[in-house]
């Protein structure tokens, strides 16, 4: 694990929720009871995948707006990333209390990897939060520059991160955690607290 550099195991994270993507067989996966850290992690994402899909139909209404409309149309999009930004308890969690039991395992490279995605993607939503609080500066003409270049990178970056927890994280855990560590992981999760999902 140590010969490979952060890039690059940030290369590879990439080229295997690719080659993963829809063609997994979950079937071997230990049924987890409701309440199950990775349970809730997966419950929470079916969440945020819920506002992705509302942002998704947000873009696509983006081509035909009128300058009276953006207002209105940022306000709601506004709303959205403020459901997105929820994500922050959803890494927070994986990040002090999952990582520290895989690195006590020695896998340190993935949460490592993964903790490096969490602030990229945090600097993205703070870039679009800031970008929709300037509303009333953008034009209907300039919406769907400001959609390519700071909006759907941020929601995108989300999206990817669901696919690598499912399809890459949660499995590893699921395989290495004992049921004694999730009960702990379960009892300081309400802590932190969930994200879009009680």
């Amino acid at each position: 694990e140590g010969t490979l550099s952060e890039d690059e195991v940030l290369q590879f994270c990439d080229i295997h929720s690719q080659a993963l993507d829809g063609h997994i067989d979950l079937s071997g996966w230990k049924i987890l009871p409701p309440g199950h850290p990775v349970d809730t992690f997966k419950k929470e994402n079916r969440e945020l995948e819920k506002v992705l899909d509302q942002l998704e139909q947000k873009y696509s209404e983006a081509q035909s707006l009128k300058d009276e409309e953006v207002i209105p149309w940022m306000l709601g999009l506004k709303a959205l990333f403020n459901s997105l930004l929820d994500v922050e308890k959803h890494y927070l969690r994986k990040e002090n209390l999952v990582f520290p039991y895989l690195e006590k395992y020695g896998i340190t490279g993935p949460p490592k990897v993964m903790w490096g995605k969490h602030n990229e993607i945090r600097e993205l939503l703070k870039g679009a939060v800031e970008v929709l609080n300037a509303t009333g500066d953008i034009s209907a003409s300039e919406v769907p520059t400001v959609i390519d270049l700071v909006l759907k990178p941020a929601s995108d970056a989300v999206k990817d991160m669901i696919g690598k927890e499912e399809q890459i994280l949660l499995p590893m855990t699921t395989d290495r955690l004992t049921e004694a560590e999730w009960y702990e992981v379960y009892k300081q999760t309400l802590e932190i607290g969930f994200c879009l999902y009680d």
